[in-house]
Formats: C-alpha cells, sequence, structure tokens
C-alpha cells in the first residue's frame, strides 16, 4: 500500500512540477509581451518543461521528497539554472525564430518561485494525508541536547513520531515500546557509552526493529568518514578537507561576485551607516583590528565602528586576566562602549559589510569560520588551529546557530566541521539561514 502511494504520490510531483513551469513560461511570456504569444513560443513550452522535469529528475527531487526547504530551493535553483542554460544553447543552435532571453529569465525566476510553492504545499498536503490514511512510524531516541532537538525537527519532516527519553531502557521497556507500535531505537546520546549502545543494539535486533547511533560528537569534530578495509578489518578513513582545487576556485568566484552583487544594490545604506556614525559620536567610521586567517597568516579585518574611540584600552585588564585563567572569546553582553547607532548596527548585522573589502582582498570569504582573533588564536591547541585551513567567513555555521550565544567549544566544534565538510550546497544554505538569524538578532550584542 505504502509503495503504491509513494508511487502516486511521484506521479502527482511531477504532475504538479509541470503544471508550475508551463504556468512559468506563460506568466513569464505576458510579462515580456503581453497577450501576444508568438506559434514559436507555443512550439517551445512543451520542450522547456521537459527538459525541466529531465533535470528534476536527475538532480533527485523525485527520489528524496522530504527535505528542509532550504535544500529545496537549492535543488530547485540548480537544477533551473542547467536547464535555463540548456535551452539557451538550444535557442542558438535552432534559430526558426529570434526568442528573447528577457523572457527566459523570467521564465527561470518564476519557475523557481512558483516549483517552490507548489512543493511546499504538496509536503503539507502530504502530511494531512498520511496522519488520515497511515500510521505514522513511531521511533525512540535515546539522548538529550542539541542533537536530539536536531533530530526532533528531522522526524517530523520525516512525518513520523518520536519518543525521547534520556536514558537506556531495559529489554522488557524496549519490548512494551516494541508493542505499542514503535519500529526503530535512536541513540543520540553523548559521550557515547559503547556497552550500553552495544546491549541496545543486540536487543533491537533480537525483537526486530532498527537501531541507529548518531556518531560521538568527536567523529563530528573529525569530519566525512568513510568505512576503509585493511587485511579484513573495517576501520574508519578521514577524508582531506574538500575545499581545494577547483572547488576552491569556485568558491572564490562565488566570492567575488557575490560581493560585487552586494555593494551594487547596498551601497546606498553603507554610505548611510557610514554618515550616521560619523554623527553619533567621534572618531573614524571604520574600526580595523589585526585577524588570524587562513594558514596563520595576519591580516587587517575591517568593521564599521560600533563602539567609542579607544574602546580597546578599557577594558584591556580585564581581557588580558581574561585570557590568564584560560577563558576564550571575551565578549560582554552589555557593553558600555557601544555606541547607540552601534547597537543599532549590531543588531542588524550591518557593523559587519565592509568585511566585503576583506573578501575582493582575498583575505576573507563570504562563507567560513569565524575570524579569529589574535589573543585568542594564541592560546588554540591543534585541534581548534584546524579552523586556520581556509578562509574566514563574514557568515558561517557560528553565525546562525547563536552567535555571540555560543560557548568557545560549540564554536570550535561548529567551524571544524564546516572545514571538513564544505560544499557549495552547504554555504547556499548559510548564506539563506544567516537572513532569518539577522532578522531576528538572536545573539547579536
Amino acid at each position: 500500500m505504502k509503495k503504491k502511494f509513494l508511487y502516486f504520490l511521484k506521479i502527482v510531483y511531477v504532475a504538479a512540477d509541470a503544471l508550475a513551469l508551463a504556468m512559468s513560461f506563460l506568466l513569464g511570456n505576458f510579462i515580456r509581451h503581453g497577450f501576444f504569444i508568438h506559434p514559436a513560443y507555443n512550439r517551445l513550452i512543451a520542450p522547456s518543461v521537459v527538459i525541466c522535469v529531465l533535470l528534476f529528475y536527475h538532480y533527485k527531487l523525485y527520489t528524496n521528497l522530504r527535505v528542509t526547504y532550504v535544500y529545496e530551493l537549492f535543488r530547485i535553483i540548480r537544477a533551473m539554472s542547467v536547464s535555463f542554460i540548456i535551452i539557451l544553447a538550444i535557442m542558438f543552435y535552432w534559430r526558426p525564430f529570434s526568442y528573447s532571453r528577457l523572457m527566459l529569465s523570467y521564465f527561470w525566476a518564476l519557475a523557481v518561485i512558483f516549483v517552490f510553492a507548489e512543493r511546499e504545499i504538496l509536503k503539507y498536503l502530504l502530511g494531512i494525508l498520511i496522519k488520515i490514511f497511515f500510521q505514522p512510524e513511531k521511533v525512540l531516541v535515546i539522548g538529550k541536547g542539541k542533537i536530539v532537538s536536531a533530530l526532533r525537527k528531522r522526524i517530523k519532516l520525516m512525518h513520523q513520531v518520536a519518543l525521547m527519553i534520556n536514558r537506556f531502557p531495559d529489554e522488557n521497556e524496549i519490548a512494551n515500546i516494541v508493542k505499542r507500535g514503535f519500529s526503530g531505537v535512536i541513540v543520540a546520546q553523548f559521550p557515547v557509552n559503547h556497552q550500553h549502545s552495544a546491549r541496545m543494539a543486540d536487543i533491537c535486533e533480537k525483537l526486530g526493529i532498527a537501531f541507529q547511533l548518531v556518531p560521538d560528537i568527536l567523529e563530528l569534530k573529525l569530519g566525512d568518514m568513510v568505512l576503509d578495509e585493511f587485511f579484513g578489518i573495517p576501520l574508519l578513513k578521514l577524508k582531506p578537507t574538500p575545499l581545494a582545487g577547483a572547488h576552491l576556485f569556485m568558491k572564490d568566484v562565488f566570492d567575488v561576485a557575490g560581493c560585487i552583487t552586494v555593494l551594487a544594490f547596498l551601497m546606498p545604506v553603507l554610505v548611510l551607516a557610514a554618515v550616521l556614525i560619523k554623527l553619533d559620536s567621534p572618531g573614524g567610521i571604520i574600526y580595523s583590528h589585526i585577524r588570524r586567517g587562513k594558514g596563520g597568516r595576519d591580516f587587517k579585518f575591517f568593521k564599521f565602528r560600533t563602539m567609542i574611540a579607544g574602546a580597546d584600552r578599557i577594558f584591556r585588564k580585564d581581557r588580558e586576566e581574561h585570557y590568564k585563567k584560560g577563558g576564550l572569546l571575551f565578549k560582554l553582553k552589555n557593553d558600555s562602549r557601544i555606541t547607540p547607532v552601534g547597537r543599532f548596527l549590531r543588531k542588524w548585522s550591518l557593523d559587519e559589510f565592509p568585511q566585503l573589502y576583506n573578501v575582493l582582498k582575498g583575505d576573507m570569504s563570504v562563507v567560513g569560520p569565524r575570524p579569529q582573533i589574535i589573543s585568542e588564536a594564541k592560546h588554540y591547541d591543534d585541534s581548534a588551529k584546524r579552523r586556520l585551513r581556509i578562509k574566514p567567513g563574514i557568515t558561517g555555521l557560528w553565525q546562525v546557530s547563536g552567535r555571540s550565544d555560543l560557548s568557545y567549544e560549540e564554536m570550535v566544534r561548529l567551524d571544524i566541521f564546516y572545514v571538513q565538510n564544505w560544499s557549495m550546497e552547504e554555504d547556499f544554505r548559510i548564506i539563506l539561514r544567516t537572513i532569518p538569524a539577522v532578522i531576528f538578532g538572536k545573539g547579536a550584542y
């Protein structure tokens, strides 16, 4: 029954995507040419829709239907961009008519919006249908903390039901849970108790239910692992940092293009911010500070000034005492040195925009680890130094996960995870997640 339903669901998605694409094409033509539709455009609708649907299939938009909205949007943009290039190439070599490239640009933008909206509506309706016609799958989650919160979100996305506990149940308790319809156990307790986890795996195997284990946080810090074999002995093999070669070049191109685009759109806002800073308090408009970047190389880091002149000297003794005691990440929540305009700039992260110049210089990237303060970097252990393998970023996992609310250890862990698991897709997701993080101002001070 479920297999037939999934097959039917994929057909519905293909039909809905095709309808959204056709509507996008017609609306794009209307915006460009009005109500008149040339017969040549009628002949182009069907091939364009077929090309887009085939690219959707290639990029697995019909394989995994239950993904987050950010990942869904990224998949659609990627598939539509490749489709756009293919359609342009066909138009270039097959010219019975001079097609409007502006109209096709409208088609691309509208298709991204329409297909994304249509798929999110289908996901919502899917959740309702599963609740009505199917018994949601139940899983037991053992653990607590942020990883369990993340699991709860994923389980909800998969239209499953979870029971969260923070202890290892015995065999009788597991048997009772199975009788209540639970089909699996997920262990997400750190540090991992290997003895209890192995016993739990044996119990699950005996009762015929699935067992899953979230890796120890140390393995997450080490990055993306693959299973290798050495004379018959299974080993976890550490993959090298993916940001190298062509990937590094692609990221650099994205950084430069992104900076130029942002500066073109936001130049009036930046000029206004500079004027307000100058009127608000005496001192320069730009604050510069030496930071440690890729490979341990120091560079001059720029921000809009948000504090009174000479702010660094005021709490210098407190900062030095903080570092002597072994503390890192010195930052005050209610800092009296911050000016009224500076507080506003910090809340909306407008003080970060001069760092676009650092990106254009090649010292920083749009997305990356937190820029390292020299006095902090001096106290790094070997693990923390891995943050220096790539360029620091204006935003990053630390920015979208709480910013200043994070502890030093959490910030290091997120930076290392990013370094070892980099992808353009992840950069795109972080940029999209930065927008609500800035709007709601979580951890901004």
